[in-house]
């Protein structure tokens, strides 16, 4: 009973500390405490505490010359984010169409996220036999074309880390991934599956994400192979002159 109300204590001093960061979408750029108790219905002082958690934290920040508050780095930082990730599905998205015509097979787009691959788009083959993935899903980046192409490019302490905590893969398959420019991987994600992965780049040469062609070994045969890491590459230089201009 103690566990459940101290949990249920902290959903509702959570959901308290996004009331506050909400007031800030009503075009307002600063607000006073009282103007932001006010607006969230509660008095001054509980307001203040939750104003300092968010504060600390780089949620709020103060102006020291009218002691009001603005949304401070981590909601700049966490905005940046979420457009950065749309800009690029949304450049990808009709080049993932387009292969999932080609192929008929899954096609996705994977990118870094805390030591692992997420998926921001995809789109399932029609065949009934298909492994199923959900965009937002987490996967590994040692296992699979799209999370081993995707590793290859990442700076040399993110690999370590990552290897570390999920061995599976070689720095020396690491190389080779990035001396060819893609991946290809069999069994890695499942007995008689196929993944192959190819990295988008900025304009500064820094991989954004990869691009994912992935099927069973007896639709994905040694040429459709060739054809699909051809096309991937391809595509993901269409995709990253896009985003560079």
């Amino acid at each position: 009973m103690a566990d459940s109300a101290k949990s249920e204590s902290t959903s509702r001093t959570l959901e308290h500390g996004l009331d506050v960061l909400m007031c800030f979408l009503k075009n307002h750029r600063e607000l006073s405490l009282t103007e932001i108790a006010r607006t969230v219905g509660r008095n001054t002082t509980s307001t203040y505490r939750l104003i300092q958690t968010l504060a600390e934290k780089g949620f709020l920040a103060r102006n020291p010359e009218n002691r009001k508050y603005f949304p401070g780095m981590a909601v700049k930082m966490l905005g940046e984010l979420v457009d950065d990730k749309e800009e690029l599905r949304l450049a990808a998205h009709p080049y993932l169409v387009k292969v999932h015509r080609e192929f008929n097979e899954n096609v996705s787009v994977y990118i870094y996220h805390n030591f692992k691959r997420l998926c921001i788009d995809r789109i399932e083959s029609t065949h009934p036999l298909r492994q199923t993935v959900l965009v937002g899903e987490e996967l590994p980046l040692t296992l699979g074309g799209g999370g081993t192409a995707l590793l290859a490019f990442l700076p040399p302490k993110v690999q370590s880390a990552v290897m570390k905590s999920e061995p599976g893969i070689s720095p020396e398959k690491l190389q080779e991934i990035r001396k060819k420019g893609y991946a290809v991987s069999y069994d890695e994600m499942g007995q008689g599956s196929v993944g192959i992965g190819v990295p988008i780049f900025d304009k500064n040469g820094r991989v954004l994400a990869a691009l994912n062609l992935s099927g069973p070994t007896n639709r994905l045969t040694d040429d459709v192979v060739t054809r699909g890491v051809a096309r991937l590459r391809e595509i993901a230089a269409q995709v990253a002159s896009e985003l560079a201009s």
